[in-house]
């Protein structure tokens, strides 16, 4: 007897395109105004439908803010997972999963920097993420963790016992998230600077 679990019926799936469409929208206006240019009013306008009509898919402008914001920390949760996962410390290399870690924390920074700067940035006025949100945070520093499993072996592990402050990932998360968003930002443009060699170093520092 089957189990499997009966596609979504018509109105459902025309829910989520309709979601779907209404982020890629919001996001083009990140992209060009930040948060704070996000208009669910706008955003209506551009698919041909009234704001109020819309409001039926996000109450108002923080639930589509939080849809956004718990996007961002699933892909680039996701990211950060395969890469530890696909490039495993070993005793040969026990800074592989670090430094896979690294680069894949960079490389989806600079792929979506608008992205990156909402979950990161300066926070948005008026707007508080929900503690759901942290979820997926927690998600991301046990990765963090686990890409310094061949490094510290014996703290590879977040419990209730053992909080989230385990000393090399701790100044991974900071030092790298400090790094890169100078990157992103341009703070590094028109200085004398090989971003890729500080990035490099900075890695190797944390792996010693």
């Amino acid at each position: 007897m089957s189990t499997a679990t009966p596609p979504p019926d018509r109105r459902e799936r025309l829910r989520e395109q309709t979601r779907r469409e209404a982020k890629d929208i919001a996001l083009g206006q990140l992209a060009r105004t930040g948060p704070s240019g996000i208009s669910v009013n706008a955003i209506a306008k551009a698919m041909g439908m009234t704001g109020p009509a819309l409001y039926r898919y996000f109450a108002n402008r923080d639930e589509l803010l939080t849809a956004l914001v718990a996007d961002a920390y699933t892909d680039l949760a996701g990211a950060l997972s395969h890469a530890v996962a696909v490039t495993p410390a070993t005793d040969k290399d026990p800074a592989a999963g670090l430094r896979a870690f690294a680069h894949a924390w960079r490389g989806w920074a600079r792929e979506h920097p608008d992205r990156y700067l909402l979950i990161y940035g300066t926070p948005i006025p008026g707007y508080t993420a929900p503690p759901a949100t942290t979820v997926i945070a927690q998600r991301m520093m046990q990765t963090a963790l686990e890409a310094c499993a061949g490094l510290d072996p014996a703290e590879a592990t977040l419990t209730a016992e053992r909080p989230p402050t385990h000393s090399r990932a701790l100044r991974g998360w900071t030092r790298l998230h400090g790094l890169v968003s100078l990157e992103i930002e341009g703070h590094f443009n028109g200085m004398d600077l090989d971003v890729d060699q500080l990035f490099a170093d900075e890695v190797d520092a944390l792996a010693d």
